[in-house]
């Protein structure tokens, strides 16, 4: 179960590498598009802003493209997730990598962060089965269309999109890699495609 994990040189390289290990998958870190391109599933992983964030990854975007049109599974893991929207509002308007539709805009509560554990709420059938409770540490959020969203959490009455998904394109808000038995087993899911 070869996973390439991108290293954009943000955030929590290492506890992703870790839950990936648990949930039975053999990742490798890589700064590498070419690898990236062929390699049997992604996962793009981030702990920072969008505006740094985007500035890292846009060098990955014909490496992801590529990755998917060989029907490649591609994992966004919180920032990662972001980024692959069109555009985003942190450090200013800025476009994201457009692979999903949708715009990342600060979340519209009084209290952020919006950090603690969930209950995830199934609004659609995907084969990453997101279900159980899952940790969030984020003051964004994606704005997606209905027909992506997977799964859902609210902060403060705010609707929050925790899982969405395109095709062999998926992405979650939330941090699978802390979230216990429920995120070991959405990541085995990912392994398993």
């Amino acid at each position: 179960m070869k996973t390439v994990v991108i290293d954009l040189g943000l955030g929590n390289l290492g506890s992703v590498m870790q839950a990936l290990k648990r949930a039975g998958g053999d990742p490798s870190l890589s700064a590498d598009p070419a690898e990236v391109a062929r390699a049997l599933r992604v996962v793009l992983p981030g702990v920072a802003a969008f505006g740094l964030g985007i500035q890292r990854a846009l060098n990955f975007k014909p490496a992801l493209q590529e990755a998917l049109t060989r029907g490649a599974p591609v994992l966004g893991i919180c920032l990662g997730m972001q980024l692959l929207f069109e555009e985003g509002e942190e450090d200013g308007v800025r476009p994201g990598l457009g692979l999903l539709p949708g715009r990342v805009t600060r979340i519209p509560a009084r209290r952020i962060p919006h950090i603690g554990w969930q209950q995830l709420r199934s609004v659609a059938d995907s084969p990453l089965h997101p279900s159980g409770w899952a940790y969030f540490a984020h003051s964004y959020r994606c704005d997606a269309p209905a027909e992506v969203v997977c799964a859902t959490v609210e902060h403060e009455g705010v609707p929050i999109a925790a899982v969405v998904e395109r095709g062999k394109l998926f992405g979650v808000q939330y941090h699978p890699e802390k979230s216990a038995h429920d995120g070991e087993s959405l990541l085995r899911n990912f392994l398993r495609l």
